[in-house]
Parts: structure tokens; C-alpha cells; sequence
């Protein structure tokens, strides 16, 4: 797979040092040429000498065969450019820009720009994971975080236990796909049973949560 990593920074530069070692081809775009001298001693021909957030850049890295952009500059309006010029001049079908303050996500989603990475966010749901006294667990964001891939531990007290899946009063747009039971997994029919210490995988649009907790704990939600 083709990737271009814009921004030559740290996380630039590990990022590209990571892909390669996957076994991928990159090119890595840095416009200041202080920066790209001590890339070039490493990285060699990869590196692109060029500011990526303009068509002229991109064009020079070869974005009409990339499969994958991500721009990580330090500064989110030029990711989030960055990822509208590929989408727009190259048409790069997957796209991811760092986000620094998460407060901008939105306007990637907004823009469609491809996807935001907020590292701010990311920490906050580990942390969240942690914390969490409910024992549901966001797993996954899915759809720019208009969906989430759930973890959900059924606790002793849960009024779903004894009851088959199909007789579950879901929330709209919400799915139990796996069950995790006695270190196995289940793949969930009608006829399954949901028993005490079962670890139950759903997906579920992201305002359901709440409808969810309660569905599944009762009152302990």
C-alpha cells in the first residue's frame, strides 16, 4: 500500500519509520528544509521536499496512486487542507489529519475531510475505560463516532439474564454481535440465552448508550 505522511516531525517520523517496517511504500512531505536535512540522512529518497497542503506538493509526492494520506503538521488548519486538497485534486479515498485540539474534529466531519485522530480524545477513553463503574466500555468509534463498538459486562443483578436475545428490547440501530462466555466467544441467534458474567460486544448508534445501560443493568444504570 501506497501512504503519504505530511508533516515531518516526530510523530511524522515515527510514523513513517513504523509503515516501512510493515512493509509498506511511503513518502514522507516536509516543506522546511532545516527539518528536511535531518530527515533526508535517515529516510533518503522518500522524503519530498514540498508543502503538502498545496495540489503542486501532493502532485510532487505522487498522490494520484496513494491509497492513504495522513497529515500530522503540528498545526490542524493545514492537516485539515491537506486532507481536502488529496480527497478533492487526487481523489484519495482514505484520508486521516491530526488533530490538536479536539474541539476541531467537527470540521473535518463537517468539511468531509476524512478522518480525525485527536490524541487528546484517545487518552480520554483510555482513561474512561478505566473509570468506568457502569461496566459498559466504548470500544471502537465507528462512522466519524457516530457509532461505537461496545463492551458490556452483565452483572448479577442485570434483568436480561435468563432471557434469549430475541426477545431483547433493543434499542433502534443496535446490534449484539458476539458474546464472550468461559473464555469462548458466541455468535449471538435468537435463541441465545444471556447468562451472569457474560461479556456481551454490541454496536449501537452513540446517543443509544444511555437507552442501552439501562436495557441491560435496570436500575444500576
Amino acid at each position: 500500500m501506497y501512504v503519504i505522511v505530511v508533516g515531518g516531525g516526530k510523530v511524522g517520523y515515527y510514523l513513517t519509520k513504523t509503515l516501512l517496517a510493515e512493509g509498506h511504500e511511503v513518502a514522507i512531505v516536509e516543506r522546511d528544509e532545516k527539518v528536511c536535512r535531518k530527515l533526508e540522512l535517515d529516510l533518503g529518497e522518500i522524503l519530498v521536499h514540498a508543502d503538502g497542503s498545496t495540489p503542486a506538493g501532493l502532485e510532487l509526492a505522487g498522490a494520484a496512486r496513494a491509497q492513504v494520506l495522513t497529515a500530522v503538521t503540528g498545526q490542524d488548519e493545514t492537516n485539515l487542507v491537506t486532507c481536502q486538497v488529496a480527497r478533492t485534486f487526487f481523489n484519495v479515498q482514505r484520508t486521516i489529519g491530526r488533530v490538536n485540539n479536539p474541539k476541531n474534529e467537527a470540521l473535518f466531519r463537517v468539511l468531509n475531510a476524512g478522518t480525525a485522530v485527536s490524541s487528546t480524545q484517545i487518552i480520554t477513553d483510555l482513561i474512561q475505560r478505566e473509570v468506568d463503574t457502569r461496566h459498559i466500555q466504548k470500544l471502537l468509534p465507528l462512522a466519524a463516532g457516530k457509532v461505537n463498538l461496545f463492551e458490556i459486562d452483565l452483572m448479577a443483578t442485570s434483568p436480561m439474564l435468563g432471557k434469549a436475545v430475541a426477545d431483547l428490547r433493543l434499542p433502534p440501530s443496535t446490534l449484539l454481535v458476539a458474546i464472550l462466555r468461559a473464555g469462548g466467544v458466541i455468535v449471538p441467534d435468537g435463541r441465545t440465552q444471556l447468562l451472569k458474567g457474560d461479556r456481551v460486544i454490541a454496536v449501537a448508534q452513540s446517543e443509544r448508550e444511555e437507552e442501552l445501560a439501562r436495557l441491560l443493568f435496570g436500575a444500576e444504570a
